[in-house]
């Protein structure tokens, strides 16, 4: 305290020894501005007008500004200094002011008179900014200008920057006149109002709102000159009245948004056509209907929004989208609208996706200018398009060619059911519009359910967990709807029902339902359901059987008879791994295609089937295939396995193969029959004979020897010696080290082969465990004795305790009864 008692006696014993510098107090406000008149000339100085003006920080004039001309504002920086050449006094305005600025300045004229100005400043801000926009033609607009209560009685000043005060009036001389362009009121507390009439151009720029302050309301310390402490800045933007061209398309919707200034967010909205009554909005933050217009009033943005669906020919018009701001004032943009028939846009379409799959859609503008945006929204239950949240990250844009573009909405879940349409969006100064073009009817599935008949399926339905405690439902067609059949609700979980079980889990949103001992006639589309909130469609499919087809060959062709057991009407044959795979993405032929390539189908109505043909086989033609019955969703499928093999030889085939060279030099017995001039035919026969037999007897020798060698070798005793040694010590024949080695040697057993009339095969057991017959030997000529082929047979075998005599048989022609007989001992020597 006493160092500002100390300042301010300093200050004035400044100002008193100071000759002709006299010392005065302004105040400002911080973020505000500040109007005062510095003196430079008394009532009899006549001859000043012309010297150099100048305001100036401290004596030092550091920072300074001058004028040596009249009538015309100077300006550096954010100060300015106007010299009116009828007055004694120059102007000093500045702008914006802070905290920094509170300081002592010099002003007067460049000789003999000046002055020193203390600028106070108000630490706390309370100037303000404001932004109004006007449009040509209006009206009126009216500003609010606050002040503190202890300037109620104080003049109120409305400024236009860079140029003269347009109205300073004194409170107890409010006007209200309606003939003057400016028009001030004083509320005489709180506010002052000032209305601008008849908007023009010219009239935009920035205002400014304060009081004038003489002295009466600072420090009695302190000398105080007339002030004006100025405490809002107002921008005023005029505009020309909004004028569009919006072009729509016949039986598709508009969307058009109108924005207004904020001041008159609260204020009533409008729709108006030609010349009609207006349609007031009545209600904000809400849809309002009237016939096929909605109407939106969002007071939190100040804007209209306007929804027209169906449009037709009749709906063009001019219309007027407005907001009342007066009495008798509207403020309003103006649109006219035109309604297009074109055929490029196809009617609204049908999509399904798949729950926790993708689905894309794709939309169609008009070709038209630049600055046309892609507009994405779905109707809500008012059948208004609200568009997509940009947070809504699961749907992704993708520009294709021009005026198309493709929307995918990835992990599709049940909210998004519905109907979208895409758009083409227009953007004005104070307008938005919308031409809706594609719609897209988006239903939402759920995977198809197989189940074989005489099993058990589930079906899972899913809801939102808004609806955990309603009742859901499962119908075969879709719920309240007069065809459906109600399968059964998950409040009916006490009710016994043949077949069915319910188990609601509203933990995990989750209804589901078990239909036990299926049939072919469960198979359909069913629906789940939660009041009216959604119907979710699902289809269960039934597999009745499983059809394995004969093999087939490559080249050949196959016919597959499947059973028409429903007497649907539609029959298909498909090829997948799954039977929803195969009926939507694999169909070969179907009762309304009856060929495709190489598939036909055929039906038989009196035998119960259908029939379908696959020609050209190949080996890729092996596979799962189904057939399948279809009528309103009910599907029944049958399983066919088919198997294409390549071509195969067979083993004369094979035989002949490696002897293709000595074809031509042999000939078959018939053949030698029917050459009457092959005179050694007989001849031949002989050396054949001898030839095989004289191979026996080795094969024999070689088998005796080999049968002898193992007996010695593992122990094999006579049956008398076995006598001797009693049973313990017996061989069992099922010993695995009994039987070690056998071998074949075969003629061919068909006379007529004479291609190749002698092989021999010798192997080892390939079954250990084999061991009956140990060892033997069999050679054969062939059985049948009328063609006069000589043969013989060799054979050993060993039976459960001993060996069967050894029989060697060779025999010339039928009607020769000579034969020779030679037994062997089978015991080893």
């Amino acid at each position: 305290m006493k160092t500002a008692i100390i300042i301010i006696i300093i200050f004035i014993t400044l100002c008193l020894i100071s000759g002709q510098v006299l010392c005065v107090s302004v105040f400002g406000c911080s973020g505000g501005s500040l109007m005062f008149k510095c003196m430079y000339k008394t009532k009899s100085e006549t001859d000043d007008q012309h010297k150099v003006k100048s305001f100036c920080r401290d004596r030092s004039c550091k920072m300074s500004i001058s004028a040596d001309v009249q009538s015309r504002w100077v300006y550096n920086g954010r100060f300015a200094l106007y010299d009116d050449e009828n007055s004694r006094f120059f102007t000093v305005f500045i702008r914006n002011l802070s905290i920094e600025d509170e300081w002592e300045y010099t002003c007067g004229n460049s000789q003999t008179r000046k002055h020193d100005v203390k600028l106070a400043v108000n630490r706390s801000r309370c100037g303000k900014s404001v932004i109004r926009d006007g449009y040509r033609g209006q009206k009126k607009i009216t500003f609010r200008c606050e002040y503190e209560e202890k300037f109620k009685r104080h003049t109120k000043v409305f400024y236009r920057l860079n140029a003269d005060p347009v109205h300073v009036l004194n409170s107890s001389r409010s006007s209200q006149s309606s003939e003057k362009k400016f028009n001030l009121s004083d509320s005489h507390k709180d506010h002052f109002n000032v209305t601008i009439r008849d908007i023009s151009a010219a009239d935009g720029g920035v205002y400014l709102c304060g009081v004038e302050r003489d002295g009466s309301d600072h420090r009695p310390s302190e000398t105080s000159i007339p002030h004006i402490s100025f405490s809002t800045e107002i921008q005023l933007n005029v505009y020309s009245q909004t004028s569009v061209q919006v072009q729509a398309y016949s039986s598709k919707s508009v969307f058009i948004t109108c924005t207004f200034p904020q001041e008159f967010k609260g204020n009533k909205k409008f729709l108006q056509r030609d010349s009609q009554k207006k349609i007031l909005v009545d209600k904000q933050n809400q849809w309002v209907h009237y016939d096929k217009v909605h109407m939106f009033d969002d007071s939190s943005e100040g804007r209209l929004q306007v929804f027209i669906s169906d449009l037709t020919a009749a709906d063009e018009a001019t219309y007027r989208c407005g907001v009342n701001i007066a009495d008798d004032e509207d403020l309003f943009s103006e649109i006219k609208l035109t309604v297009k028939q074109v055929d490029n846009f196809p009617a609204s379409s049908k999509a399904s996706a798949v729950i926790g799959e993708s689905v894309k859609l794709t939309c169609k503008f008009p070709e038209k200018h630049n600055e046309t945006f892609t507009h994405f929204c779905k109707e809500n239950k008012e059948k208004i398009c609200e568009r997509i949240s940009s947070s809504e990250k699961r749907f992704e844009f993708s520009a294709g060619p021009a005026g198309v573009c493709t929307v995918s909405i990835s992990n599709v879940s049940v909210r998004d059911a519905g109907v979208y349409w895409c758009g083409a969006e227009t953007r004005h100064t104070h307008l938005t519009s919308v031409s809706l073009t594609n719609g897209h009817l988006l239903t939402p599935t759920l995977p198809p359910v197989v189940g074989r008949e005489g099993n058990s399926s589930e079906i899972k339905c899913p809801y939102d967990g808004n609806h955990s405690t309603e009742i859901k439902y499962l119908c075969k067609g879709k719920c309240f709807t007069p065809d459906a059949q109600n399968i059964t609700r998950s409040d009916e979980a006490h009710v016994i029902k043949p077949k069915i079980s319910v188990k609601d889990e509203t933990e995990l949103n989750l209804f589901t339902v078990t239909l036990s001992d299926l049939r072919a006639e469960d198979s359909g589309i069913y629906w789940c359901a939660v009041k009216e909130a959604f119907n979710l469609p699902i289809k269960l499919m039934i597999l009745k059987d499983v059809l394995l087809t004969p093999e087939a060959s490559v080249g050949g062709s196959v016919s597959i008879s499947c059973k028409n057991v429903t007497g649907q009407t539609l029959r298909l044959f498909c090829r997948g791994d799954q039977p929803n795979i195969c009926v939507r993405d694999g169909v070969r032929v179907s009762s309304s295609n009856r060929a495709n390539g190489r598939f036909s189908l055929t039906d038989e109505t009196s035998a119960g089937v259908f029939t379908v043909n696959i020609s050209g086989l190949t080996e890729e033609d092996s596979g799962k295939y189904w057939c399948a019955e279809e009528s309103s969703g009910s599907l029944v499928f049958t399983e066919v396995h088919l198997r294409v093999i390549g071509e195969t030889t067979s083993p004369d085939t094979e035989r002949e193969e490696p002897q293709d060279k000595g074809k031509s030099e042999t000939t078959s017995p018939d053949t030698e029959r029917e050459a009457p001039q092959d005179k050694g035919k007989s001849g031949s026969f002989v050396i054949v004979a001898v030839s095989v037999g004289l191979i026996l007897l080795a094969v024999c020798l070689v088998l005796i020897l080999l049968k002898i060698k193992y007996s010695c070798k593992h122990g094999i005793i006579s049956s008398s010696d076995r006598r001797e040694t009693g049973d313990h010590e017996r061989v069992q024949d099922s010993d695995p080290t009994s039987t070690p080695l056998y071998s074949t040697v075969q003629l061919p057993t068909i006379p007529s082969d004479l291609q190749n009339p002698l092989y021999s095969t010798a192997q080892l057991p390939t079954i250990p465990s084999d061991l009956q017959n140990p060892l033997y030997s069999t050679a054969q000529l062939p059985t049948i004795p009328s063609d006069g082929v000589l043969y013989a047979s060799v054979s050993f075998q060993k039976h459960e305790e001993s060996l069967s005599d050894t029989k060697v048989v060779f025999r010339k022609n039928e009607i020769d009864s000579d034969y020779a007989s030679v037994k062997h001992n089978n015991t080893p020597h």
